[in-house]
């Protein structure tokens, strides 16, 4: 699965599932991907996206440190 196939499959199941409980893992590479793709492009991120970034930085302060 590619990474943007992978961003949309944990936004998909944010939307439908809103007690999802997103894992460390999933985290990492979320937050790595969605950096890497907001270096090219700051102007398109969905608020959904935005949300799960904020989620993830809340539940993992640590993983805000992760390299692209």
């Amino acid at each position: 699965m590619d990474s943007a196939n992978q961003i949309q499959a944990l936004v998909d199941e944010v939307e439908k599932n809103p007690e999802y409980k997103i894992s460390e893992q999933e985290a990492k590479g979320f937050l790595s991907e969605i950096k890497r793709l907001t270096k090219e492009d700051k102007t398109n991120m969905p608020p959904l996206v935005v949300i799960i970034m904020a989620y993830i930085n809340m539940l993992f302060p640590e993983l805000d440190e992760v390299k692209v």
